[in-house]
């Protein structure tokens, strides 16, 4: 096969605009790095009064246990003040000493995989989900075990969690069944090991790469091989492959899409307990998520007649919501109007602080209020909204597992 002059100057132009690309991606990166304290990335620290609350105790409790002694065997650092400087982790540490037992799901409650989902890009999906789980892990002592899988290969939600590891395992290569296993090796001790820690306690992340498009291209030529579903289960290898070696590793598990109706999207959800829609609340935006919603069932439909059992719950979460906007608080009505109580009842703001903190990577519950490129009450407004948005998911959550049940319909 020939190929054109034209075809090839069209090639050569590609070749060059991605070394330009790939040029400009390592600088931003090596630029990301420069704002780093140290290689790794790392959380923010706590004061005392503010790991104290976090606790649920005060700060003459923590003083007198310190003047005991029970925390002297923990790595607690001072900061310049001379002021204790607690990390997330000593706080964890802190936990258990004091007795407060993590809240972990029990055995019989559900694994909760919840899918972020818009076709409409630029709504806030990627941030709303990796600040939802920052919330999740920062802002309470429950302790919950939090996976992020990033099924977009364009790895929006891995940059916040940035791996370590050069060339880390991702979660295509998992699908794809991509890894040649060591001796004695086990699925699940391969999957274990691809979830990677990150700079938060309790978050590990599965991380995406350019090369998981290719699970879009193989699994299209088994389909035109005709094989039967029973012999390749393309459906079915997010959850067969990925979620079901290491559910007893989780209590929830977050899962980034790109705003695409592909084989990632249907291996999603056929591993999905339930789904979140962002909204922005534009015409346009709400006219694009109407249009997929009319899909939504039929393309649901695929997945349900494979063995799907069924959502647990399925919200819209209104995003980037400026206060004031009078179009905007309109179409906020219309949501409300249209879609009821599956509209969560705190949108997520408009606000400077996020957009300089998602500029850097950085979640709005990385940074103190000292570092934070924006205002300290843009940065505190911002971290109260998310956690209103954040308790309202948990009590969803909450909702369908059995431990719990019983202590939501008392409360």
């Amino acid at each position: 096969m020939t190929i054109s002059k034209s075809a090839l100057d069209t090639y050569k132009l590609l070749k060059a605009t991605a070394t330009v690309a790939e040029d400009s991606l390592e600088g931003r990166i090596q630029h990301y790095r420069a704002h780093l304290k140290s290689e790794e990335k790392e959380l923010r620290t706590y004061t005392q009064k503010a790991a104290a609350d976090l606790l649920g105790c005060n700060n003459r409790t923590l003083k007198r246990r310190h003047d005991q002694g029970d925390f002297s065997h923990l790595d607690i650092r001072r900061g310049a003040n001379g002021h204790y400087a607690y990390t997330l982790s000593n706080i964890h540490d802190m936990a258990e000493i004091l007795g407060i037992n993590a809240q972990n799901r029990n055995e019989n409650d559900k694994l909760q995989v919840i899918i972020v989902n818009s076709l409409k890009g630029g709504c806030g999906k990627t941030t709303s989900l990796v600040n939802i789980a920052a919330a999740l892990a920062t802002t309470n002592i429950k302790r919950y075990r939090i996976g992020i899988i990033d099924l977009d290969p364009q790895g929006s939600s891995s940059s916040f969690f940035p791996p370590t590891e050069p060339d880390p395992i991702t979660v295509g290569d998992l699908m794809r069944d991509c890894i040649e296993f060591d001796e004695g090796e086990t699925q699940a001790d391969v999957v274990s090991g691809s979830f990677l820690p990150t700079h938060i306690p309790n978050i590990r992340v599965l991380p995406s790469g350019m090369d998981d498009f290719y699970f879009e291209h193989e699994t299209a030529t088994q389909l035109n091989e005709g094989r039967d579903y029973s012999e390749n289960r393309h459906y079915h290898k997010l959850l067969e492959k990925v979620i079901k070696p290491v559910e007893n590793e989780f209590d929830i598990i977050l899962v980034d899409t790109a705003p695409s109706l592909n084989f990632m999207f249907y291996n999603a959800l056929m591993a999905s307990t339930a789904m979140l829609i962002p909204v922005h609340p534009e015409a346009v935006d709400f006219d694009a998520n109407n249009k997929f919603l009319k899909r939504l069932a039929e393309i649901y439909h695929t997945v349900a007649a494979l063995g799907h059992e069924g959502w647990d719950f399925m919200q819209f979460l209104v995003t980037n919501y400026v206060k004031g906007n009078h179009s905007q608080r309109d179409i906020v009505k219309d949501i409300r109007s249209a879609f009821g109580r599956q509209v969560m009842s705190y949108p997520i703001n408009h606000s400077s602080a996020i957009t300089a903190s998602s500029s850097s990577f950085n979640t709005i519950f990385d940074q103190k209020t000292s570092d934070s490129l924006a205002s300290r009450e843009s940065l505190i407004k911002s971290q109260e909204n998310i956690k209103d948005v954040v308790d309202e998911l948990e009590m969803l959550i909450r909702s369908n597992w059995n431990s719990t049940q019983c202590q939501l319909e008392t409360a």
